[in-house]
């Protein structure tokens, strides 16, 4: 019963923060019945529990603002209601027996941003379908933004395209993930026997991806300024509110799990395109991705370019990254 409250309590905002503060004022209170040096004592503690508690909070960061959601006559848009969150996604039909793309923004971002991306594959007649992460374009905010719930989410809302447009993965699917939606798709290469067409997922084209929570976590500490021998205390607090929000698939015990390539690593070829210099996520993320990938064996599978003229965000349109993606993906379309 109380882990369930707990549970509960770590779910929503404001409620933990609020009732830590209540009980230590009423705990100072009573501790200067007995003593004001120990009501001076309970108050520092209380202080104490109620900072860690809204840093806690504070720790789960959402877009505070959206880019708009993709309204355009050749996007068929939907909207599907995945667990009570309303999810929002759009498609495009291509020729019959091409394959299908499934492409993922990343951070503030929408598919809106990802129109022209998705042109290199509908230049080829191939199916496109886009969604928009929670808390992003038309799908709904989510109270505590994981990766991992909107993982949950993102497989919820397109197994229900698939289910209502079969048609739509009946050849090979392949897989486009910007920043943040480079760190989905590989959770989904994890959890692809959740997804409806797990088994036909053929290849990966990551875009500057992000593909490790530590460095997140160490940047939000500094932007929220929490002194250094207090991180792993928020770092605990924050594994117990991110298991308390996700429901599947298994708990998280510690920073290294949401890190490549225990959060996961595709099977199949993937396409590197990188920013360089990235201006937002730093060297870490791509070189996390080759080494655990010649770690694994797999270095054959991986085509890295690295672009100076690409930036991490703004690069809607990159003629340079396109003409990449374009011909990788006639390479290998053209073996299945």
């Amino acid at each position: 019963m109380v882990i369930e409250l707990l549970a509960f309590l770590r779910r929503h905002n404001h409620i933990l923060p609020v009732l830590v503060a209540f009980a230590g004022i009423l705990l100072t209170m009573f501790a200067w019945r007995i003593s004001p040096n120990l009501s001076i004592i309970v108050a520092a503690g209380a202080l104490y529990a109620v900072y860690m508690e809204v840093m806690t909070q504070w720790a789960f960061r959402a877009p505070m603002a959206r880019k708009p959601k993709l309204i355009e006559e050749e996007w068929n848009p939907l909207a599907y209601d995945v667990a009570g969150i309303q999810m929002f996604t759009n498609h495009a039909v291509g020729e019959q027996g091409r394959p299908t793309v499934w492409i993922c923004h990343g951070w503030t971002s929408g598919s809106q941003r990802m129109v022209g991306r998705a042109e290199s594959f509908r230049a080829k007649g191939w199916n496109v379908v886009m969604v928009d992460l929670p808390s992003h374009g038309g799908s709904q905010r989510l109270r505590k933004w994981t990766a991992e719930e909107s993982t949950t989410l993102v497989i919820g809302s397109i197994n229900r395209l698939a289910d209502e447009f079969p048609s739509l993965f009946e050849g090979p699917v392949y897989y486009y993930g910007h920043s943040m939606g480079a760190f989905i798709g590989l959770r989904i290469s994890k959890r692809r026997d959740e997804v409806a067409f797990g088994e036909k997922l053929a290849g990966w084209v990551f875009e500057s991806p992000m593909t490790g929570y530590t460095e997140i976590f160490e940047e939000t500490c500094r932007l929220l300024r929490v002194p250094r021998f207090l991180r792993p205390v928020l770092l605990r607090k924050t594994i117990r509110h991110v298991n308390a929000i996700n429901q599947r698939p298994q708990p998280l015990y510690q920073l290294l799990e949401a890190d490549m390539p225990l959060w996961g690593m595709p099977r199949e070829p993937l396409l590197l395109v990188q920013a360089q210099p990235d201006e937002r996520l730093g060297n870490a993320h791509h070189q996390r991705l080759e080494s655990t990938m010649q770690e694994a064996g797999v270095e054959h599978l991986l085509s890295a370019y690295y672009l100076e003229s690409l930036r991490h965000s703004g690069a809607a349109v990159h003629d340079e990254r396109d003409r990449l993606v374009s011909q990788w993906i006639d390479v290998h379309s053209s073996s299945e």
